[in-house]
C-alpha cells in the first residue's frame, strides 16, 4: 500500500468536509433555519391583529418582530458560522426587556434549543 496516495486521500477527504467547506456550510444552513423556525413559533406577536403608531409616528404592524427573525450562515476567520437574528427594530427591547417590558429572551432561548438544553 502507498502511504502517501492514502495521506493524499485523508488529506482531501479532510478538506471536502472541513470547517470551510460547502458541506459545512449546508450543514449549518440547515441547523440555522432549525433554529429560525422555533424562534417564529415563540416569538410575540399583537393578538389584536390592528397595526400600532407609535409616538415617533412608525406604523408597528403585528408579526413585524416574528417576520424579521432569520437564519443564516456567515463565512468568518476561515469558517462558515450558523447565525438566527433579527433585524426589527425593536428586537433588543424583546430580548432584553425595558424599564416597561420585560425581557422575553427569544434568541437565547433559541441558542438553548439548538444547543439542546432549552433554556
Amino acid at each position: 500500500m502507498e502511504v502517501m496516495g492514502v495521506l493524499a486521500e485523508l488529506t482531501k477527504l479532510a478538506t471536502q468536509a472541513g470547517p470551510a467547506s460547502p458541506i459545512m456550510r449546508e450543514a449549518l444552513l440547515a441547523e440555522a433555519k432549525r433554529g429560525e423556525k422555533y424562534a417564529k413559533t415563540i416569538a410575540p406577536v399583537n393578538k389584536t391583529g390592528k397595526p400600532h403608531r407609535i409616538t415617533a409616528g412608525y406604523v408597528d404592524e403585528p408579526g413585524d418582530y416574528r417576520d424579521s427573525i432569520e437564519g443564516l450562515v456567515l463565512f468568518e476567520h476561515g469558517a462558515w458560522r450558523g447565525r438566527v437574528i433579527a433585524r426589527d427594530w425593536k428586537a433588543h427591547m424583546l430580548e432584553y426587556g425595558t424599564t416597561h417590558m420585560a425581557k422575553r429572551a427569544i434568541l437565547r432561548r433559541t441558542a438553548g434549543y439548538l444547543r439542546g438544553t432549552r433554556s
